[in-house]
């Protein structure tokens, strides 16, 4: 079928934008909660810590038995594991890529607390990653072993490792990405996806190619508005710590509250951060 992207717990076949259906049928967890907002919005660790097109690695002081600064709403787990699945599913046979399950980094700890909270030294600023609401990803890649939180573009001028892109990725899977990214735009709970100001164009640009071929509804085309990045540092706080992973954040509740809820202050915790050399949004590897 074509664009099936509805509530259903299990999507039978997927078609590809050519029109050819994938050989197996695939399944596909169901994308939004439906239940009270006790129940959608139930703080608990991101589990299975693998599945279908992901893997909740530990990331930033974490060891497989203690994963402490992974836990997220059940309705933000419900849509990274539809969105994950749903590229596992329909990219399987698609050139290039390496084809590795998406890395998944900070979330919440287990109170709702930012992460690193609990030892002195929360790795984001502050109102963010608070409550399970907010999940860093890593953006799928060309080349390597696996899709873990690290830079797909150069980043240093001078030596200097200045925490953007400063030209184009060199080891984004911009295909993949947009299909995760528009599938998770569909879901009315997301507020705003954060990406990196060189990469937001390109996202863009292979979004619309697959609302023409089908691979994405319209619907997540009309939301692009809501891939949120800058190009140059105008204080909004996308611009620095995004070239390694794009940051997904749900809205405080179920209503439709839009991109402009209120973002004040991100910008100026974003530089005090960098100032003091705080340990920053993700550890990541080059």
């Amino acid at each position: 079928m074509r664009g099936g992207f509805g509530k259903a717990c299990v999507i039978a076949t997927f078609t590809i934008g050519s029109g050819a259906s994938l050989a197996q049928p695939c399944a596909v967890p169901a994308r939004d909660c439906s239940g009270t907002e006790a129940f959608c919005g139930q703080l608990m660790p991101f589990e299975p810590v693998t599945g279908p097109g992901y893997d909740n690695y530990p990331i930033n002081g974490e060891t497989f038995d203690k994963q402490y600064r992974s836990f997220a709403r059940r309705d933000l787990q419900m849509l990274v594991k539809h969105a994950a699945a749903t590229v596992h599913c329909r990219a399987a046979d698609w050139e290039p890529g390496n084809k590795k399950p998406l890395g998944l980094g900070d979330m919440s700890e287990s109170d709702g607390a930012i992460p690193g909270s609990s030892n002195g030294r929360p790795g984001h600023p502050k109102g963010t990653h608070v409550n399970g609401r907010d999940m860093d990803i890593a953006y799928y890649q060309l080349l390597g072993d696996d899709n873990r939180l690290r830079a797909v573009c150069p980043h240093r001028v001078d030596g200097k490792d200045v925490h953007h892109c400063v030209s184009a990725p060199t080891n984004l899977d911009v295909r993949r990405t947009a299909l995760f990214i528009g599938t998770a735009l569909i879901s009315d709970r997301v507020r705003v996806i954060g990406v990196d100001g060189r990469i937001r164009p390109l996202l863009r640009a292979e979004m619309d190619r697959q609302c023409v071929s089908g691979d994405l509804p319209r619907k997540a085309c009309q939301r692009k508005g809501d891939i949120a990045a800058e190009e140059k540092d105008t204080g909004k706080g996308w611009f620095r710590h995004h070239h390694h992973h794009f940051h997904v954040s749900l809205k405080k509740t179920a209503s439709r509250t839009g991109l402009r809820e209120n973002l004040s202050g991100l910008g100026a915790e974003l530089r005090r951060l960098e100032k003091r050399a705080a340990p920053g949004h993700t550890v990541v590897t080059d």
